[in-house]
Formats: structure tokens, sequence, C-alpha cells
């Protein structure tokens, strides 16, 4: 008897244990990337980056900046751009290279593209201290040059669109606090705000939040991340609980027994990127999934595909946004979709058991979503295996419940072909 009622509890289980909004009150859990996205892979085309290169400012002589473009960047289209900022030992290289010690965005987003999972844009990694009597003041400086020296040269130099849509500020550490100190007093300059691990420069919500409804109004995205062992996430934390309180939309993303590393700030620069200069600024638009691979990443945004398990030819997976494919062990060319969106698939359709059975093509877990880290071996559920993980350490929740409802549905389709008999 409890085996015949096992697909409606399991059907009812997968529910809770999907991934929670990306707005909601409690950190935002999302997935590890992918092993590699941070590290430089000859296989797949790179940007163009200028390093170290001088522009003028009215009141500190030349500075450095360096200037990362898509691959395939020309004159004939103008770009997104996202200002991002070093911490405090840092300069205007601290955020590429292999060997940087803070970060590897030139990396980063040549893995997002390579996945189809970022919008082309411009990334801007000034040397963003100026003179000052301290280190507080040295950054708080930069504002101004960031405002009236900074961008305006890097638009007349750059092919780079001047809407604030299209203009976005992040940074780690000090440079997060640069994000929250310049970012929301400037929403009409910046409508997507990124900090991650702020510092002790950070200024108190009430003094950079002075007008909620503009904040409301202009900010597409606001994303809040920070190590759970660093001692400085009070900063981070304040900010989430004054845009709680005044019921602001943001993510707060809580890395996991981390502390102030880079580490960290790579895993925050990939979801970050990931979800700027989209017309619907809560999902990443995802890879769709290739032979028997799943595509990358959670909820996906319009016109991605995101695979949780798909097999040949299928297409994206929870959440996925408008074009969205299905994606729940789908096998070829089929699949069901979770909780996809307008032009996805629908839940229950070409369910596991039709246009691919079991034992042939359908793949159940992904070898792309979730992930780890460059250090951390991945484990995957290989060919037609359809494994309930859980009791692994690691395994993110919504994975788990992925594989329950796909073993829901092969418990529902044997009990069906049992009543056939």
């Amino acid at each position: 008897m409890l085996l015949k009622n096992w697909p409606a509890v399991l059907s009812l289980s997968v529910i809770s244990v999907l991934p929670a909004a990306a707005y909601a009150s409690d950190p935002a859990d999302l997935p590890l990337p992918p092993r590699g996205f941070d590290t430089r892979d000859n296989s797949i085309p790179h940007g163009k980056v200028d390093v170290s290169v001088s522009y003028p400012t009215r009141n500190y002589g030349m500075r450095k900046v360096t200037v990362y473009m898509p691959p395939g960047y020309s004159t004939n289209q103008k770009y997104p751009v996202v200002y991002l900022h070093h911490g405090i030992g840092g300069n205007e290289v601290s955020w590429i290279g292999q060997g940087s010690n803070e970060g590897n965005a030139d990396n980063i987003m040549d893995y997002l593209y390579s996945k189809q999972m970022a919008k082309p844009m411009i990334v801007v990694m000034p040397s963003g201290k100026m003179d000052g009597a301290d280190d507080f003041a040295r950054f708080a400086n930069f504002g101004d040059v960031l405002l009236k020296d900074l961008i305006p040269w890097v638009e007349k130099t750059y092919s780079a669109a001047t809407d604030a849509d299209l203009r976005a500020i992040s940074g780690l550490s000090m440079g997060g606090g640069q994000t929250f100190n310049f970012g929301f007093p400037n929403t009409d300059v910046f409508h997507y705000i990124g900090p991650y691990s702020a510092a002790p420069n950070t200024q108190q919500p009430s003094q950079t939040i002075k007008d909620v409804a503009a904040v409301k109004n202009n900010v597409k995205l606001i994303f809040i991340s920070c190590g759970s062992a660093d001692n400085l996430i009070n900063n981070s934390r304040n900010y989430h609980d004054f845009l709680d309180q005044n019921n602001i939309e943001h993510i707060y993303q809580i890395e996991a027994n981390e502390g102030h590393t880079k580490t960290v700030w790579n895993r925050s620069f990939y979801n970050f990127a990931q979800r700027i200069f989209l017309e619907d600024a809560t999902g990443a638009g995802g890879a769709g999934g290739a032979d028997g691979a799943g595509g990358a990443g959670e909820t996906a945004g319009n016109g991605g595909g995101a695979g949780v398990g798909s097999g040949n030819g299928g297409g994206a997976g929870v959440g996925s946004g408008n074009g969205g494919g299905a994606g729940v062990g789908s096998g070829n060319g089929g699949g069901a979709g979770v909780g996809s969106g307008n032009g996805g698939g629908v839940p229950g359709s070409g369910a596991v058991t039709t246009g691919a059975s079991a034992t042939t093509g359908g793949q159940v877990s992904s070898s792309a979503s979730g992930g780890t880290d460059e250090d951390t071996p991945v484990t995957e559920d290989s060919g037609c295996s359809v494994s309930v993980p859980g009791s692994e350490p690691g395994t993110p929740p919504w994975r788990f419940g992925i594989h329950l409802a796909a073993l829901g549905a092969l418990l529902f389709s044997a009990r069906a072909r049992r009543n056939r008999g």
C-alpha cells in the first residue's frame, strides 16, 4: 500500500525542497558553480583585455584601469558595462589573471559566454583608491572620479551603452563598501548593484538609501553576498535587514563555511554577472542541454535553457523562463519541465517514460548544474541511473527534489504498466 502511494508523496515533497524564490527574505542558497568556471580554458573563446590603461582625472592626474571586452567585441554595437572594484590591497589588475589573489573576472566571463549564460558586456576594473589621509578616505574619494571622470571616459573610448539600464556596479571588500556607498545614492546611474563581503568602509543603509521609492523604481537587481564565516558579515547583513524592512527586493547569498576569500568573490561575480542586463533580472539565461548533459544554471531567464539532467537534445530546467525548454530526466527531444515558463515544457508532458525510456538515453542528474569549485571533485550520476542523493555531504536540496520527482515519475509509470497488465 505504501509503495502504491509513493508517486503522490514524492510529487508533493518536491515542492518543499525546490529552491526558494530569489528575492526571499532568507539567504538565496544558490548552488555552487561548476568546476572550472573561474579557470582559463584554452578550448573556448576569450575576451580581449586592455590591461592597466591610463585615463585622465580632473584632480588626481592619470589613473589606471583594466577593461575586459567580450569575445567578438565590435564597435557596431553598444555594450552594457559593469564597474567592478577591488579590495584594500588591490588595484586595477586584482580581478584578472589566474594568479590574481582577489578574483578571475576574465575567466568567469569567458566561461559564462561559452555556456550562453550572460549578456555580452564590458567589465571595467579600475584602481579604486585616490589620494587621501587614510584608506577609508582614499576609497571614498574615488566616488567622484568614478562618476565624473571614469564613466565618461569609458563611454567615449569604448563601445559602451550610456543608459543606466545598461550600467552596473559591483566589488569586493572595500570595493563592496564602495558599491553600497556609490550605488544606492546614484540609482539614476546604476540600475544593478552587487557588493561582496563589504568592508567597514560601508556606510549605514540610512545614509545611502535616502529615497526608498527611487531604489524600488530604478534598481533592477541588488545582489548582496558574503561568506558565513566572514567576521565582516554584519556590513552585508545590515543592508539585507534594511532592504527587508522596506520591502526592497534583493538577493542575499551567503556562502556556507567561507570567510573573506577569493572563493566567495569568484562565486559572487559568477552569480551576479549572469543576472544583470536581462529583461527579467530574477533569472539567469542558461545554455540548452546537449547530448546527455544538462545545460548550466538554475532559474533560467528569457530565452535561456538550464538543464537538469536533460537527455539528447533536451532543453532547460528548473524554473526556466520564456522560451525555456523542459528538463528533469528528459530523453531524446522530450522531457518534463519543472516550473518552466512561457514556451517551456509543461510539467508532466513527455515524462521519462515517453520519448526515451528509463534505460535508454535519459539521464536523471545533471553534469553541469550544481557543481563545485575547482578544488572539489564533481560527483555525477551518469548514464541512465536513477539515484536519490541527499545523504552525501554538500548535496544541494533542490537536486534532491529533482531526483525525487524523477523517481516518482518512474514509479508512477511502472504502476501504470502493471495496472494495464
